[in-house]
């Protein structure tokens, strides 16, 4: 193998399936381990510490405004309690999303997808899941799609959904966008059995947490499909990853991964 470069970053979701030497890292919702998933605090660490991209979620407030949240309730994650889409953005941006973690971020407020962009570097890689089921499917895309090209992040962004519903509004709106298609083997028919990715058009096939496949990887892979797993559906083996030609992966050991990345390159060099 040709000597890596370990300075070259990626600044790009379209690329050819399977060309990169090492799979890319994706830091699921931030750095976790070391700042409270989902805020600026934690996308900027992940940053720091050598992460290829992050990974976030976004949902629709009451008022029709796109906020970055996992969970449908805010209980878990702030000081809050009832659903993110029964409050207004003001009312959810007024909670502490920080404090919960550590008391070193008190205060910290859930970030716009317009600050997450406004904060990390314009060609820093950026997935976000857009979160939603049936009621505003067009209204989360069509937010998504236009805060993308507001901050003219074609290349830098992928957007992502379990809801190919979703992601065929977003490929009406702007087909630009990369799209990536996420599916599990515990969610019931048809999301499990990908029946309706061929409304997504996906660029990206992101297999949750232990629904990874082999056979069905090199399959995406023949047809131009791009591949984003899980580091632990491959024990967390970055070797293994990189002779199964992944595309990318997603982790919450972002310190340990991008350590294993760093050895691995060095190894190849």
């Amino acid at each position: 193998m040709a000597a890596l470069n370990t300075e070259t970053r990626v600044t790009t979701w379209r690329f050819g399936a399977g060309t990169l030497p090492l799979p890319l890292i994706i830091a699921h919702r931030g750095d976790q381990s070391s700042a409270p998933e989902n805020t600026l605090a934690a996308f900027r660490r992940a940053l720091a510490a050598g992460a290829d991209g992050v990974e976030l979620d976004v949902r629709l407030t009451l008022d029709g405004q796109l906020v970055v949240f996992h969970d449908g309730r805010l209980d878990r994650t702030s000081n809050g309690c009832g659903l993110v889409n029964e409050h207004t953005l003001a009312e959810v941006k007024s909670l502490d999303v920080g404090a919960w973690f550590s008391p070193e971020f008190r205060r910290e407020a859930a970030p716009t997808l317009d600050e997450v962009f406004e904060t990390l570097p314009h060609d820093f890689l950026v997935n976000v899941e857009m979160k939603v089921l049936i009621k505003g499917m067009k209204l989360i895309a069509q937010r998504v799609a236009e805060t993308i090209l507001r901050h003219q992040r074609l290349s830098s962004t992928l957007v992502a959904s379990f809801n190919p519903m979703a992601l065929c509004y977003l490929r009406s709106i702007e087909p630009r966008i990369a799209r990536g298609y996420i599916w599990s083997k515990h969610h019931p028919l048809p999301i499990r059995a990908r029946w309706l990715s061929p409304l997504a058009q996906a660029h990206w096939y992101d297999p949750a947490n232990d629904t990874y496949c082999p056979r069905l990887h090199r399959r995406l892979q023949r047809r131009g499909k791009r591949v984003l797993a899980w580091d632990v559906d491959f024990g967390g083996d970055f070797s293994m990853m990189a002779l199964a030609r992944l595309d990318a992966v997603v982790t919450e050991r972002l310190e340990t991964m991008v350590a294993r990345k760093r050895a691995l390159a060095q190894s190849l060099a």
